[in-house]
């Protein structure tokens, strides 16, 4: 008899064991191993529902903890069988969340392979509440075969262990649409269609919803919007959405895109990239000139090679600074339409470049930890308009700022220096006395032809009058060559010493002019009542 007993129980063991992991996932039977596998801080445990609630009343489900370890810590579960996705398309799963706005990802994956895969993203839209979140998998390709299931929440954000990052999930499950089938978006997007899908695909921070429009009026009374939330991830966090079929930029190639800042001057980057192939791809930065308003922003894609195949519009918000999910880092945006024509009526800017005329098209690029370059009011003359650069703590010895054109292509014509006349001069504002400021020109169209020069400054918490010969280039940079087509500019504050050494630092400039000063030191001091160009001589 003891012997009968073993045996069943070694064959219920068995049968137990052998148990199919298989979807719909409710982590209810007591014959099946929910094997959970954690990766970069994730961590996800079968326990008893602490939440007995709502829509969810069961007696178990899934509990997620995010530490600290990478960005995209989580854990992924293995079923027995390839999830079948010829009928169903739509993936449902149970989501108590201690906040609003945590971002959830979920993946299939190959269980050799973890390169076949593909993803979804959804937003929580309430806290410490059940919620259902659907994943729209209806482009899932159905050729692969898929046998894992991963899940990340608040992707490209690092967890801490604390409650703010323990999630519950619960009842995966596939379904079909139940609905009518959305179709792929064209443009213009401009979120209004119930039939289309305008999910955004989000990364590294980057967190898109398609949103009641919360701040009609001025030029978009539209009903519904775009929402960009920055979170922290990576600088360059942000969202993509792909399109039906590649865009047709054979007549129009201007995008024009209505976007809603809580600040002016927050760079935002419109990529257009090939579906298949990140590495084909065109984009464009503009600046916002607005707060708290609605404004009709213009990307000049005039030079996109039209024989490249384009199917998806990317976008970053403040590309190379880092978002914190805060008021700062929400955007609005809207009504993303190509259009005829050359982009604004700006004019392409040429030297001297004063920042000051309306009519013309100015452009700062920020690189190398110099990335907040802004054109903003001059602090000592509400009536003038000069470059504000942030040099951050973090930045690196050769950071610096490039002076274009939005539409990048520099000045509208060459530089005109000759063997007599090969200097340029800048006026700069720098609170330290005794640095060095770098003034490179280049080709806009092959920046390896290119020359480099050195000033220094002499008037700390001032506007001094500086001026640089290209004749006598920076040691270890090529000399002039008068053959170049040198028409971009940009400018390294402290150049050769870094943000870690000098700590975040402020500057302005102004009135990038060639030829030379033919004046002694000049400055002008925040204290300064008179316009800001009536340079007054100190020698």
């Amino acid at each position: 008899m003891r012997k009968i007993y073993a045996l069943t129980l070694a064959m219920m063991s068995y049968l137990f064991s052998t148990a199919q992991v298989a979807l719909p996932l409710d982590f209810e039977s007591t014959s099946i191993t929910y094997t959970w596998n954690d990766f970069d801080g994730g961590a996800a445990t079968v326990i008893d529902n602490p939440q007995k609630s709502g829509i969810n009343t069961s007696n178990k489900a899934v509990r997620m903890v995010k530490s600290a370890g990478q960005v995209w810590g989580g854990s992924w579960i293995g079923l027995s069988n390839p999830i079948d996705f010829t009928t169903n398309k739509l993936f449902k799963m149970k989501v108590y969340s201690p906040r609003v706005g945590a971002t959830v990802l979920l993946k299939v994956e190959n269980q050799t392979n973890a390169g076949i895969f593909f993803e979804k993203t959804a937003t929580t839209t309430v806290a410490n509440t059940w919620e259902e979140l659907t994943f729209d998998y209806s482009t899932v390709p159905t050729s692969n075969q898929y046998q894992h299931i991963v899940l990340i929440f608040d992707n490209g954000t690092m967890g801490d262990g604390s409650a703010n990052f323990t999630f519950l999930l619960d009842d995966i499950r596939l379904i079909s649409s139940g609905g009518p089938v959305l179709s792929t978006p064209t443009l213009p997007i401009d979120f209004e269609s119930s039939s289309v899908n305008w999910a955004f695909t989000d990364f590294d921070g980057g967190a898109v919803t398609k949103i009641a429009n919360p701040q009609s009026g001025g030029i978009n009374t539209s009903s519904t919007v775009g929402k960009m939330i920055k979170n922290a991830g990576q600088t360059w966090a942000g969202s993509f959405i792909s399109l039906a079929s590649p865009i047709d930029f054979s007549t129009n190639k201007v995008f024009k895109m209505k976007v809603f800042s809580p600040r002016i001057g927050a760079k935002v980057l419109l990529k257009v990239e090939n579906l298949n192939d990140g590495g084909i791809f065109f984009q464009k930065e503009v600046a916002t000139t607005l707060a708290n308003s609605w404004e009709d922003m213009t990307f000049d894609c005039s030079a996109i090679n039209t024989s490249n195949q384009y199917q998806k519009v990317v976008l970053i918000f403040d590309n190379g600074t880092m978002g914190d999910g805060s008021a700062n880092f929400t955007f609005l945006f809207d009504d993303i339409m190509l259009t005829a024509g050359s982009g604004s009526s700006l004019t392409q800017m040429n030297l001297p470049v004063t920042f000051d005329l309306t009519t013309v098209d100015y452009g700062l690029i920020g690189f190398g930890g110099a990335e907040a370059s802004t054109i903003v009011v001059d602090p000592t003359n509400a009536s003038n308009k000069v470059a504000k650069v942030i040099k951050a703590a973090t930045a690196e010895t050769w950071a610096g700022t490039t002076v274009t054109a939005a539409s990048g292509l520099g000045f509208s014509s060459k530089i005109p220096f000759t063997v007599s006349a090969q200097k340029m001069s800048v006026r700069v504002w720098s609170p330290d006395a005794g640095i060095k400021v770098r003034l490179k020109v280049e080709d806009h169209a092959d920046p390896t032809k290119s020359v480099e020069t050195e000033a220094t400054t002499t008037v700390a918490n001032g506007w001094q009058l500086m001026e640089f010969n290209f004749a006598n280039q920076a040691s270890g940079t090529s000399a002039i060559n008068l053959a170049y087509n040198y028409d971009k500019a940009s400018i390294f504050f402290n150049f050769g010493t870094s943000g870690a050494t000098a700590g975040e630092k402020t500057y302005y400039f102004d009135d990038v002019t060639f030829g030379s000063t033919q004046l002694p030191v000049t400055t002008l001091s925040f204290s300064a009542t008179k316009n800001s160009k009536q340079l007054s001589s100190t020698g």
